[in-house]
């Protein structure tokens, strides 16, 4: 009885935690100290400084690498089988993002981006594996300039209430161009929301 009280006030709590997700979802820092993510995006622990400052030989100009902006409501999704906290199967979030540039010439550069995220099981859920369409978009005003979606997600043993994912997706080609640069991740298959947050400076 005890166990089954204190597991309803974890899941009672969780409608909370998808709103702070989705509020803060949308201006995401690319820094995580000690982030899994930062092993598999830089082979190291820490991340590299925010504004990354690669040259461009041909032009002698600076690269900045566009922060990763988590759209809004793209933050997390969850699957119910009733109405209230209770009926929760399970909620599949982003927890973590980050970026990497690398000048190819003439001010285009090429882009890797990685998420971290992870599943958590809900009072009517039970083990096995859960997935999610991740999409990333890449934009410069209103110009699509790459999209590509990719089924996320992990497999959540018996016994336990989560499981961590990590996925990353290189090799975007980003051309030269007039205007900055902006970086979407969303979770359902969506891609920015409209109008989007702008990134922090």
């Amino acid at each position: 009885m005890i166990d089954q009280t204190l597991r309803q006030a974890r899941w009672l709590a969780l409608p909370l935690l998808c709103l702070g997700l989705a509020g803060c979802g949308s201006s995401s820092s690319s820094s995580a100290g000690g982030s899994a993510l930062n092993v598999f995006m830089f082979q190291s622990t820490k991340a590299p400084p925010a504004d990354q400052l690669p040259k461009d030989d041909e032009q002698n100009e600076q690269l900045v690498c566009p922060e990763v902006i988590i759209s809004d409501g793209g933050a997390a999704i969850r699957a119910q089988s009733g109405q209230d906290s209770s009926g929760l199967r399970y909620q599949i979030s982003i927890t973590n993002v980050a970026r990497e540039c690398a000048a190819t010439g003439k001010g285009s550069f090429r882009l890797k981006v990685g998420v971290e995220g992870r599943v958590l099981l809900g009072m009517a859920g039970s083990p096995g594996t859960y997935g999610a369409t991740l999409t990333t978009t890449v934009m410069r005003g209103t110009t699509v300039l790459a999209k590509r979606s990719s089924r996320v997600g992990s497999t959540v043993a018996s016994g336990q209430g989560g499981s961590d994912f990590t996925h990353i997706e290189e090799g975007i080609m980003v051309p030269a161009g007039q205007g900055d640069v902006d970086i979407f991740v969303s979770l359902g298959g969506g891609g920015p929301a409209a109008p989007a947050r702008k990134r922090r400076r």
